[in-house]
């Protein structure tokens, strides 16, 4: 009986020698679920600069879309399905194609429909607008620099149609290599095409938030056909905002009346006029107090900012000029806003949703709605339009356009204050 006991606990002793040993913990609920199908099996990177390489082989491109918010995102942004047709320009014009786009919009919060069809013909843009049964037609000028870019181009391709273009295949450079954080997460089926899954992350501008994106490339083509923008509201929680892209071809003849609205029954063409020129507010001149809602609803006015520097800039999400200046605001905000600094974004004749827009490309700087309600005491020439008043009150910068050197003016006033 003892040997039988010595030899049943040495034959233990040696199987628990043989096999793995499992220390008891609590389970990590971030490793709950698994790497998906082919994870890890890839290099990112280099997937990533294959998808580039193959978008600059692209001449000419169509494709179906559809645009949409998920989890937090969901009741903040708007709605839109539709076809895109693109014709590459010669290299080198500004204007990088002509372009296409048709189909309908749902702005957030509502159930009522949109439709809308936009084209550009290299020369002209013409636009369908519903509501008031006409087709408006803006032929750009040579000379102007201004019209002769991108940025002018979507200006018009405001609400649904902006955003349904995927801008990667407009971009010289389609994606931003070496991420510190690239993960290949595998292969899944977008619309019936397999495609190769890279998540990217990239330090957030001087805020400290963190970008993280998440790209679906074909494993045959490497070209996007789908892009989800990953982030998170006040209270940690996460959405996404997610471009589907479908039927595409790539490189097959597109018809030039492709790129021209046709006028439905009862449709009147008219010419683009360009707003009334205003004159601007002069510096020197006492900034009249406004009252606006954030994008939170709490009701803002100028008179609350007294003492402090200001900065106020007109703009909209299909504004391509609006765009550029903000990295820039972002920048000014981030240097300046522990020294007596506000900037606000005033938001103006909208067509999308400017908080879901600010959100998803990381600006932190305040955001004002409706802002064209002030228009009659702060006049908007065009947009963008900036000014920046003083902590007396009173206007010591006013300009249309992009703002070059606004950095280094508020570094000057500060200095001349002693800050």
């Amino acid at each position: 009986m003892i040997r039988t006991i010595q030899f049943v606990f040495l034959l233990l002793l040696i199987v628990g020698t043989i096999l793995p040993q499992q220390p008891l913990a609590t389970p990590d609920k971030k490793k709950l679920i698994g790497p998906g199908i082919g994870a890890y099996t890839e290099d990112p990177q280099e997937i990533l600069k294959a998808a580039r390489k193959s978008i600059r082989s692209v001449r000419t491109l169509t494709y179906e879309a559809e645009y949409r918010t998920t989890g937090s995102m969901s009741t903040r942004g708007a709605e839109s399905t539709g076809k895109i047709s693109l014709s590459f320009l010669p290299a080198g014009n500004p204007q990088k194609a002509k372009m296409a786009a048709s189909g309908t919009f749902f702005s957030s919060g509502s159930e009522e429909k949109s439709y809308f069809h936009t084209t550009f013909n290299g020369e002209k843009v013409e636009r369908l607008r519903p509501k008031t049964k006409t087709v408006i037609v803006k032929t750009l000028s040579v000379d102007d620099p201004r019209e002769r870019t991108l940025g002018y181009v979507t200006s018009f391709f405001g609400g649904g149609p902006y955003q349904l273009l995927m801008l990667e295949y407009l971009l010289d450079t389609p994606f931003e290599l070496g991420a510190p954080v690239a993960d290949y997460e595998g292969r899944t089926v977008v619309k019936g095409v397999l495609c190769h899954v890279v998540y990217v992350e990239y330090p957030g501008k001087g805020d400290g938030r963190t970008r993280r994106e998440r790209w679906f490339l074909g494993v045959k083509d490497n070209l996007p056909r789908r892009s989800e923008a990953i982030v998170a509201d006040n209270d940690g929680r996460y959405g996404t905002y997610e471009l589907t892209l479908s039927n595409l071809r790539a490189n097959t003849p597109i018809s030039n009346q492709t790129f021209a609205v046709k006028p439905p029954p009862g449709y009147v063409i008219k010419a683009y006029e360009e707003p009334p020129k205003q004159s601007l507010l002069n510096v020197g001149e006492s900034a009249p107090n406004w009252k606006l809602a954030d994008d939170n609803g709490v009701e803002r006015q100028l008179t609350d900012y007294r003492g402090k520097i200001v900065v106020l800039d007109f703009w909209a999400t299909w504004c391509g000029p609006c765009i550029q200046a903000m990295p820039e605001l972002q920048k000014v905000y981030d240097r300046f806003k522990d020294r007596g600094v506000v900037v606000f974004g005033i938001n103006a004749w909208e067509e999308s949703n400017a908080a879901e827009f600010m959100k998803r490309n990381g600006y932190t700087y305040g955001l004002l709605l409706r802002g064209e309600g002030i228009a009659n005491m702060w006049p908007v020439p065009s947009l963008p339009t900036l000014y920046v008043v003083g902590p007396d009150g009173k206007i010591i910068r006013s300009l249309t356009g992009l703002d070059n050197n606004l950095a280094g003016f508020i570094e000057s006033r500060l200095k001349e204050a002693g800050k």
